[in-house]
């Protein structure tokens, strides 16, 4: 099956929609498919509201929710499903990224399925087409969901370009940029937190030597305290 169309749940935090892999040190690359919801800007993530009706238009017209195959939309459909008890009672439009490791840990253990029915072309949720295909299947049959993955949208949408690698020394690169910012990871808005998120686990599996020379660094630890990092 392929890795990045397999939907299971239990990866996530591991993030969002990830797959399980052989993790490596620094020379290799880690997986680290996630939300992989790293992040823009403040101004970036201030610019990401998009009406349902706007959405539905963008999923339909530009993304081809109604080419897709009877047995491609059952797969996402089901998917769906099983996220819905997790995610239909949270106000998602005010969510923060403990709103979102919560449905990972109500989701930890449950197969939620994966979309090899849509073939090597079918959704992938760290692209914004594959994101847009989810919240288009999600309007038409699984309300329930439609606030999660609009707010996983948005979040891809504020990131722009920027996500983890998978290298240890790209991640890190990029982790310290976050850093170099000065703004304490409690402060950022919520994609960036997920960058964050998504680089610290990347960079879990650098060597312990590698790790231990970035987290030492004084302007590292400010930047974490008060994060589930510390």
């Amino acid at each position: 099956m392929n890795r990045r169309r397999h939907v299971l749940a239990v990866a996530f935090i591991a993030m969002m929609l990830a797959a399980c892999g052989t993790k490596s040190a620094d020379t290799n690359s880690a997986d680290t498919e996630a939300l992989d919801t790293t992040s823009s800007s403040l101004d970036g993530a201030a610019n990401t509201t998009t009406t349902t009706e706007a959405r539905t238009t963008t999923t339909v017209d530009e993304f081809g929710v109604e080419d897709l195959t009877p047995e491609c939309v059952a797969a996402i459909a089901a998917v769906l499903h099983a996220f819905e008890p997790a995610v239909k009672d949270i106000d998602w439009e005010h969510a923060t990224i403990y709103d979102h490791l919560q449905v990972m840990t109500d989701l930890a253990g449950t197969t939620i399925g994966d979309t090899s029915a849509c073939g090597d072309q079918g959704p992938d949720l760290n692209e914004e087409a594959g994101a847009e295909l989810f919240f288009g299947v999600a309007e038409q049959q699984v309300p329930g969901a439609v606030g999660y993955f609009q707010s996983v949208l948005d979040i891809n949408k504020a990131l722009g370009g920027r996500h983890s690698s998978g290298e240890c020394q790209t991640d890190i690169a990029t982790f310290e940029e976050l850093v170099a910012g000065g703004v304490p990871w409690v402060n950022l808005p919520l994609p960036e937190q997920w960058l964050t998120f998504n680089l610290m686990y990347s960079i879990g599996y650098c060597t312990l030597q590698t790790q231990g020379a970035l987290l030492s660094k004084p302007e590292v630890q400010v930047f974490l305290e008060g994060s589930p990092f510390t």
